[in-house]
């Protein structure tokens, strides 16, 4: 009975107050779960974010490689294209040069018709003086006539000789009016052909003209139909996965004016066109197919349009890949 507490409202007192200071196991645990219930969380939520940054990363290294890639491609696209488009400048520029040359013709032959025009013009005005001396002799006749009339008999032979040279003038004063009317009319005639040179000339500037003004849209429509219609007959001319191989050509006072270049030297090389053709045919030996010659003529080159095709056609008959037979042939 000793050992037990008192039964009463004193013992039941005292084991409250004992309770209630001291917390019991299961407060303790409880406390423990909720706090490693919070740790939990904790670390889930950390590892959630760390597992998006992770693929926000992998998605943005693999956006990095695809911007590399098109970006790869498209300046391999660009330097193909330029160098076609420097190709096409080339020949359409040699066009031009040879609209030019007809042009030259045209001035020179009109210079040649003005010169003919002058000398006709005074052939025209000695004419004129030789019609003015000859009216002038006509009324000193006719005036001397007068006179003569009025003296006697005696001077009717000599007035008969007068009028006899009067007919003769006045034959003299006709047919000299006819080769000046004839003179007149060659000079209508080539007055208008003058004319005519003008208005081709003027046709002509105008052509060049519009020849400039639409090359730009030529262009692209040559590409175009080009390429459709070398689809029918063989593959187009390209440069890419080709070894190109730069051939600048002009003329200066000094004479021609060859410059070389391959990809791998870091410029131009000015060379004599025998060294050239050496250099070339080596290359065409080691790459045979894979040979691309681009031939690069500047708007002032100085050449006139066969010697700019000459030049051309010879380099790449002999050289170029596309010009070559192929080994299937």
């Amino acid at each position: 009975m000793n050992g037990f507490p008192p039964i009463g409202q004193h013992g039941i007192e005292d084991t409250d107050n004992e309770g209630s200071f001291w917390p019991s196991f299961t407060d303790i645990m409880m406390v423990v779960v909720v706090i490693f219930l919070m740790a939990t969380s904790l670390l889930i939520v950390r590892n959630w974010q760390l597992v998006s940054e992770l693929q926000q990363s992998i998605e943005a290294e693999r956006l990095a490689a695809q911007m590399i890639e098109s970006t790869t491609q498209e300046n391999a696209t660009l330097e193909e294209r330029l160098i076609n488009a420097e190709q096409m400048i080339s020949i359409l520029r040699l066009r031009i040069l040879e609209k030019d040359e007809l042009l030259r013709k045209a001035d020179q032959q009109a210079l040649e018709q003005r010169q003919i025009i002058i000398a006709l013009e005074s052939d025209r005005d000695s004419l004129n003086q030789r019609i003015a001396r000859t009216e002038t002799q006509l009324d000193d006749a006719r005036q001397q006539i007068v006179v003569i009339s009025s003296e006697s008999e005696d001077m009717a032979q000599r007035i008969a000789d007068l009028q006899q040279q009067l007919n003769e003038q006045i034959r003299i004063t006709q047919s000299t009016q006819l080769e000046l009317e004839l003179a007149t009319a060659e000079i209508a005639v080539l007055n208008a052909d003058n004319q005519q040179q003008k208005l081709d000339i003027e046709l002509l500037e105008k052509e060049k003209i519009e020849y400039n003004r639409q090359l730009l849209t030529l262009r692209g429509e040559y590409d175009v139909v080009k390429s459709k219609y070398e689809q029918l007959i063989k593959p187009a001319r390209s440069a890419r996965g080709k070894y190109v191989a730069e051939v600048y050509y002009v003329k200066d006072k000094g004479g021609e004016v060859i410059r070389y270049k391959e990809p791998t030297d870091q410029g131009f090389q000015q060379l004599p066109l025998a060294e050239v053709e050496k250099r070339l045919d080596k290359l065409k030996q080691e790459k045979g197919q894979d040979l691309y010659v681009k031939i690069i003529i500047p708007e002032d080159s100085g050449l006139s349009y066969s010697e700019a095709w000459s030049f051309m056609k010879s380099l790449l008959e002999k050289y170029d890949y596309y010009y070559q037979p192929s080994k299937q042939e």
